[in-house]
């Protein structure tokens, strides 16, 4: 301004000298200061842009994060987790039960978080597991959102960006409440997240991936066991995309860090449990195709949301377009290999999920894989070649709007439930009547049977097993249950998720329900928990109070035929193989035994138990009857 009256002073002396005119020197004048005022513009929008664009990005996270809280809850698999937490805080370690090492958890990275949150926190562990699970959510979509964004500038430097594929992910109302459910999904997310983030800086040019996100990106078995599928192919990625570089040496290096910590826990696993894998894949016999119930698990999370506008929209919308941009870059190889590694991986993993079956909660094995094509282009440059994209935006409004499933509350689908959380997450009284644990916890050690519904429960009259010493139940329900009765009453599951003797039972055929296909036969529960002699007339009528929605393994008994079946299971139990299996994880842990574990790792992980007693009597003994049958 003060260059302008200099000038001014200077002009009206040239038009007293005949210079020009003083109407020429307004209109200079007014030009000039219409300039200055388009460069101040120009730099309060340039100031300004960072902040507009940071809160258009920031709309799905915030909005994902009221529909994560409005849909809060506590599933009962959750529970389970949490149940293990108690016994971890109490002293017993890693086990579902006291002096009995069984891994009966999917996650042993989401346990030990949770677990040190429980040590270092006074919160309930319902709130921790149900709060770490949004902020692991909205942790995974925000660094997304940064990865994406930092890749895509590479194709579009000054172009706007809508964070679209953040969209599709948060309108999708599974998401919302499996966000919660005290399981390992809002982990998943932030693993996945971190993964890209991850790539994205190794991709720029010059950059080697360091040793600690060599480590990060070997973590998915740690996660979630198929996430080992993400891990091998990211790890791939960074090796084929160096090969013109490093050496073999180099390459080894690269895999020995990546799985330096799975390796070490599976070692850790093998000692202590006795197991090459946790408890729960060998109930739920995770090696063991049924592509037709996974083909119909697929089309129960596809076809609600009609997944395939925005699937489509983003493969043609977004991917195609930016990954093409790419080959103008000269670091275009990482940059491709940043930006498909994700869903190549999700790819892959959503396969093997078809593959064996699927799951039978509603779109809860796909949320990783569907995470896993929505992060890299989590936000999409505002351009013409990006247009398609566009069409996600509509959807998702319908989507976040009318798409549901068929199902309104748990358990209304006998094969494949839906969980749509209402808020609530308080830890419910899953065992009725007052003071029931208190009464339990003083009975010393009784045996109850809890086989019609997760609220009743019997106690089984007259004397009990000889290893049994703590108040014990039977129960096919591991979940609310078993977390408000703490660590000190020993949990039969009858279903296997926490029990070696029916994980390992053979399964001839997938039953209807996906990871619920070994209800422990009769025989075997008397064999267990009543000692040779006493009568079983009482589990005999509670036999048939079961569930009707788990298929069982064999054709059911009664009376006398009971009696016999129980007195081949009882000789079973003692037959060397079987024996073993289940002395691995009750006998003290010690440096022989942790070895000798490791030893017979693989043999007891691969052997299985015909659920017929006098079957699994000859197999695993003699072809001759036990003298007390």
């Amino acid at each position: 301004m003060t260059s302008l009256i200099d000038e001014l002073d200077l002009l009206i002396a040239e038009d007293l000298a005949g210079g020009p005119s003083l109407i020429e020197l307004e209109e200079k004048l007014e030009f000039e200061l219409q300039f200055a005022q388009v460069g101040t513009d120009q730099a309060v929008t340039r100031r300004l842009l960072p902040f507009v664009q940071a809160a258009v990005l920031a709309v799905p996270v915030v909005m994902l994060g009221l529909l994560a809280w409005t849909h809060r809850n506590m599933f009962a698999d959750g529970y389970i987790y949490l149940h293990v937490v108690q016994n971890i805080l109490a002293g017993h370690g890693p086990v579902f039960n006291e002096g009995q090492r069984v891994e009966a958890v999917t996650s042993p990275a989401w346990t030990a978080i949770l677990a040190l949150f429980g040590f270092t926190s006074r919160l309930p562990l319902t709130w921790i597991a149900v709060v770490l699970g949004i902020v692991f959510t909205l942790g995974g979509v925000s660094i997304a959102l940064v990865g994406s964004s930092q890749l895509v500038r590479r194709a579009a430097p000054n172009s706007l960006l809508l964070p679209l594929g953040a969209t599709v992910f948060m309108a999708l109302p599974p998401v919302w409440s499996l966000a919660t459910t005290g399981l390992e999904t809002g982990l998943v997310f932030l693993w996945l997240g971190s993964c890209f983030a991850l790539l994205v800086r190794w991709s720029r040019a010059g950059e080697q991936m360091s040793r600690f996100g060599l480590v990060v990106l070997g973590m998915g078995f740690l996660v979630r066991p198929e996430l080992f599928i993400e891990s091998v192919v990211f790890i791939a990625v960074v090796c084929w995309s160096e090969r013109s570089g490093p050496t073999w040496r180099s390459r080894a290096r690269v895999i020995a860090w990546a799985f330096i910590v799975p390796l070490a826990y599976e070692i850790f696993r093998m000692g202590y449990y006795g197991a090459l894998v946790a408890n729960t894949a060998i109930t739920k016999e995770a090696a063991l195709p049924s592509p037709a119930r996974g083909v119909h698990y697929f089309s129960d999370f596809v076809g609600p949301y009609w997944l395939f506008i925005p699937i489509g929209a983003l493969l043609f919308g977004a991917y195609y377009p930016i990954a093409s941009t790419f080959h103008r870059n000269p670091t275009w190889r990482r940059s491709h290999a940043a930006l498909l590694a994700l869903p190549i991986a999700g790819a892959l993993n959503a396969s093997y999920i078809i593959m064996i079956g699927g799951d039978y909660i509603h779109a809860r094995l796909f949320m990783a894989p569907f995470f896993a094509l929505c992060a890299p282009v989590a936000a999409i440059p505002l351009a013409r070649r990006n247009v398609l994209a566009l069409i996600v935006v509509p959807w998702a409004m319908v989507c976040a709007l009318s798409f549901r499933t068929t199902d309104s509350t748990p358990w209304s689908s006998p094969t494949i439930i839906s969980i749509t959380g209402d808020g609530s997450f308080a830890s419910p009284s899953a065992i009725t009547g007052a003071g029931v644990k208190e009464s339990i916890l003083r009975a010393g050690p009784a045996v109850y049977v809890q086989l019609a519904t997760p609220t009743t429960m019997e106690r089984l009259n007259g004397p009990t097993a000889p290893d049994i010493r703590q108040p014990t139940i039977a129960t096919s329900w591991i979940g609310p249950e078993t977390y408000q009765l703490g660590p000190d009453v020993r949990i039969v599951d009858l279903l296997g998720l926490a029990d070696p003797l029916t994980a390992h039972l053979r399964l001839a055929k997938r039953g209807d329900i996906a990871g619920h296909e070994k209800p422990l036969p009769t025989p075997w529960i008397a064999a267990v928990l009543t000692p040779n002699g006493s009568s079983i007339a009482q589990l005999d009528s509670l036999q048939r109070q079961r569930p009707q929605y788990f298929t069982p393994l064999i054709s059911t008994a009664s009376g006398r035929r009971l009696e016999i079946e129980t007195a081949w299971a009882r000789a079973a139990l003692q037959c060397p193989a079987i024996k073993g299996l289940l002395d691995s994880s009750s006998t003290p842990l010690t440096i022989g035994s942790f070895v000798s574990n490791i030893y017979h790792s693989f043999s007891r992980t691969t052997l299985r138990i015909p659920p017929n007693p006098e079957t699994a009597y000859h197999l695993f003994c003699s072809s001759g009857t036990p003298t007390h049958t």
